[in-house]
């Protein structure tokens, strides 16, 4: 069996690509990459009762990605800041919290002072933290 000349060389420099592209994906996905990130958990009520099914965002202030979770029947969150990344940038954060979801067709049941037109803020310290939200129907 005989090979083209070029065989070899583009077997080479295929391998090296392929070595470049696995080096730079660890490299990005090394943990030390990724910022230090604090714990944050807590519950949101509306009215004294716990709120189900809602979305809790928290934006930095400052650089830095949003971090969100979802409230459970008991009303109880924990935000990710990656789907399997649990936490949140520590510092000021503009909150946001929605039950418009596509599953109840864009319903919301809070006032837009939460969500759309939210004033909520919250300083999430380094380590863990507990952040509860008492939300009321009638915030005037």
């Amino acid at each position: 069996m005989q090979f083209h000349p070029h065989f070899f060389a583009k077997r080479a420099a295929v391998a090296i690509c392929l070595t470049l592209a696995l080096c730079l994906m660890t490299v990005g996905c090394a943990p030390g990459n990724r910022p230090t990130l604090s714990t944050v958990r807590g519950i949101v009520t509306l009215d004294g009762h716990p709120l189900a099914n809602a979305t809790v965002r928290f934006t930095p202030a400052g650089p830095g990605r949003t971090s969100q979770g979802s409230t459970g029947t008991d009303g109880r969150y924990q935000l990710y800041y990656l789907r399997d990344i649990i936490g949140a940038n520590p510092g000021k954060h503009a909150v946001r919290i929605t039950t418009a979801t596509e599953d109840n067709h864009g319903r919301e049941l809070l006032p837009a002072c939460y969500h759309t037109k939210s004033m909520l803020e919250a300083t999430v310290p380094q380590g863990a933290t507990l952040l509860d939200f008492n939300l009321q129907s009638d915030p005037s």
